[in-house]
């Protein structure tokens, strides 16, 4: 089973996520009681009336739930910041003055043609580049290739330009030149598609609330 049918099972099984609730909403119920000093002093079914003895510790426990909250969301989040980071990483790429292949000659011109060391004709996968990062400063050109195997025959792969491999004509500075198209093009994308501030804002409230409550209780 492939991870995103695995997922998809996981989300379509009520019976599973109705198990899951219950033992979760229990657990914590009595995990609240048990940490803060709190008491029930009504019950009637499943509907409690707790009284809080201890507040302290009740705002220890929504700091705990609310880091647990930002690890879950992250997860859930991934495949629409990966859709949103393949956008403009697409235009970014796209754009002549970063990344232009020239057919007629079969080389790449632009800022990153200083970072392609190999030629067209040898490599016509750099015709259908990608931009990928990963880490921090971590930038690569992706693109596909082929190779002939004595035993299997034709096997297609990705190669890749390591953008932080300098040269004389690839620089530093022309490194940083790069990250700064790359920070226009991500200031773009916030301010073109809403979707960015979609997924971002619950980031931005959970940091918030933290800050405030750190600041305020050792500050």
């Amino acid at each position: 089973m492939k991870v995103e049918e695995f997922r998809k099972a996981m989300d379509d099984d009520e019976g599973f996520k109705k198990k899951r609730r219950n033992l979760l909403f229990l657990s914590l119920v009595l995990l609240v009681i048990e940490v803060t000093g709190a008491k029930v002093t009504e019950a009637s079914g499943l509907i409690f009336k707790i009284e809080f003895t201890n507040h302290e510790r009740l705002q220890w426990f929504l700091i705990a739930g609310i880091v647990y909250g930002m690890l879950r969301y992250y997860a859930y989040s991934e495949v629409y910041r990966v859709q949103l980071y393949k956008q403009w990483a697409s235009k970014l790429i796209n754009d002549y003055k970063i990344y232009y292949y020239n057919y007629h000659d079969e080389e790449v011109e632009g800022l990153l043609g200083k970072a392609v060391l190999v030629w067209g004709g040898d490599e016509p996968g750099l015709a259908e580049p990608e931009y990928t990062m990963a880490g921090l400063f971590k930038r690569v050109i992706a693109y596909p290739a082929k190779d002939q195997h004595p035993e299997i025959g034709e096997v297609y792969y990705t190669k890749y330009v390591d953008l932080m491999s300098f040269s004389d004509k690839w620089t530093r500075k022309d490194f940083l030149l790069l990250l700064w198209f790359e920070m226009k093009f991500r200031i773009d994308a916030w301010i073109s598609h809403r979707e960015t501030l979609d997924i971002v804002t619950p980031y931005l409230a959970a940091v918030g609330a933290l800050g405030v409550f750190f600041y305020k209780k050792f500050i």
